[in-house]
């Protein structure tokens, strides 16, 4: 079985198209990188009810991991640690282990730590709690069956120091793949260089290809080809056979 993956950015502030995503864009590469295959990129509002959907559809179709990004801090509308607690039916609990940590960084005792640093020490019961490297709000991890759920933090740099430290060792032991990336440019127009990528996708498993038009200049088109093996080794000879079988066809229609 293929590990899939799906990713919930979850923020209000990247629904009304105030924030970019790039959280999204990054995680995507990372675990393509690592082997797996990303299935959904969901944005949601700081809304409970459309946080807990998003999760329960998820679930339902059984990816080998959810990932979430943000919703972890002290505020009102930081709702991803409610969120769990309903769709799993788990407790809100506090983690000593994460307070303890919080107040060494801070130089306080656990009773001195402010309100909103306590409020983000919180997680699900069940759970593991992991501190984070960079800033304040852990990552919470929840095994379901097949399934395990990652709420990571919004902050990017939080975020992929968590992911790094964390998720993708988790990930790396789980993927059957490895994954290796290209670009090559070609001198043909998207509707015609499409059948060819088609056809070498269809002669060779794993092999993906996409013409993007949207980066087309100077009379050449961008192809990115992501090839999927079980080790590097095996990634380098499918890219290279994918290569010299896209060469080819090119070379018939005068597009190389």
């Amino acid at each position: 079985m293929n590990v899939n993956v799906e990713i919930i950015a979850i923020g209000s502030e990247l629904c009304y198209g105030r924030v970019y995503d790039t959280n999204s864009y990054w995680l995507a590469d990372q675990l393509t990188r690592l082997g797996a295959f990303v299935q959904r990129i969901t944005c949601v509002p700081d809304k409970l009810e459309d946080i807990c959907a998003v999760f329960r559809e998820a679930l339902n179709r059984k990816p080998g991991f959810i990932i979430s990004t943000g919703g972890l801090g002290p505020t009102s509308d930081d709702l991803t640690i409610e969120a769990l607690s309903k769709v799993m039916e788990r407790k809100i609990v506090t983690d000593m282990g994460i307070l303890k940590i919080m107040a060494e960084r801070k130089g306080v005792t656990v009773e001195d730590l402010p309100p909103n640093l306590v409020k983000m020490a919180r997680t699900v019961n069940g759970a593991s709690c992991l501190a984070n490297p960079l800033g304040w709000a852990p990552v919470t991890i929840i095994n379901d069956e097949e399934t395990t759920i990652i709420a990571l933090p919004g902050p990017p740099e939080e975020m992929r120091a968590c992911f790094r430290k964390y998720v993708a060792s988790l990930v790396s032991r789980r993927t059957r793949y490895k994954s290796l990336s290209k670009r090559v440019l070609v001198k043909m127009r998207e509707s015609s260089v499409s059948a060819l990528t088609d056809r070498v996708m269809k002669e060779i498993p794993l092999v993906y290809m996409k013409p993007l038009i949207g980066e087309f200049a100077d009379g050449r088109l961008p192809i990115e080809i992501i090839v999927f093996g079980v080790d590097e080794k095996k990634c380098e000879e499918k890219m290279n056979r994918a290569l010299e079988m896209l060469k080819v066809l090119l070379n018939e229609k005068g597009g190389f």
